[in-house]
């Protein structure tokens, strides 16, 4: 419970505009404890304002627009044709 106090009062200082609230004291050397592939919390104290670091920020949401889905497919296509052709030279 004490680590989402911390959390808490990180993001309320994200929030605020630049300088207008002092760094919380009970938050320096927090670190990101995202959960890693190995299963263990992250150790890394560089935080951004969601309070996860630059590895663990968050997942992308992926195209949008109908241009952006059809060059995602696209470029999809070209991998699966590329691959494709590489495994039938070995064979």
């Amino acid at each position: 419970m004490a680590d989402e106090h911390r959390r808490k009062r990180y993001r309320e200082w994200a929030k605020s505009p630049f300088g207008t609230m002092p760094f919380p004291e009970e938050c320096r050397g927090m670190t990101c404890g995202a959960k890693t592939r190995k299963g263990t919390p992250c150790k890394l104290t560089s935080l951004y304002g969601s309070g996860r670091c630059k590895l663990h920020g968050g997942m992308s949401t992926g195209a949008k627009t109908p241009e952006g889905k059809a060059r995602q497919l696209e470029g999809y296509r070209r991998w699966q044709e590329k691959r494709r052709q590489t495994t039938s030279k070995t064979e």
